[in-house]
């Protein structure tokens, strides 16, 4: 293993204790929302650890294969956590409607209104310049 790959290697498995306490919290939330999904140590410990191997694989391979510096502080990074914190926040929007009980209006008007923050702060933040400033 090279030195880069051993780095690259460090780095995903680092960043993969997100993934996996993102597992162990959502899976057990999943299987107990849905009925045709039993409640059992393989679902609840078994899906957390598959979902954490293939996410972490898979990264390791996308920037062996690709010599991706996967940063945030990248503009593709940037892009990257806007979309999915967009997702998210869609995700946990329904997550209130439905589970929590608070009304939909006002939840997809926040939803929206926080969505839209975002974009504007994306677009003003500019950070194809920032990137050009550090090429250039």
């Amino acid at each position: 293993m090279t030195p880069i790959q051993r780095e690259i290697v460090r780095e995903e498995l680092l960043r993969s204790i997100a993934w996996f306490g993102l597992g162990i919290v959502g899976w057990p939330i999943v299987v107990t929302e849905v009925a045709w999904l039993e409640a059992s140590a393989l679902t609840v410990l078994g899906l957390p650890l598959v979902t954490w191997a293939v996410l972490t694989t898979t990264a390791i391979a996308l920037r062996s294969t690709t010599d991706s510096v996967a940063q945030v502080r990248t503009q593709t990074g940037l892009s990257v956590s806007l979309v999915v914190g967009i997702m998210l926040g869609g995700v946990g929007a329904v997550s209130l409607v439905t589970a929590g009980g608070y009304p939909a209006l006002w939840t997809t008007v926040a939803y929206i209104a926080v969505t839209g923050g975002a974009v504007l702060w994306y677009w003003f933040a500019n950070p194809r310049a920032d990137a050009a400033e550090v090429a250039g």
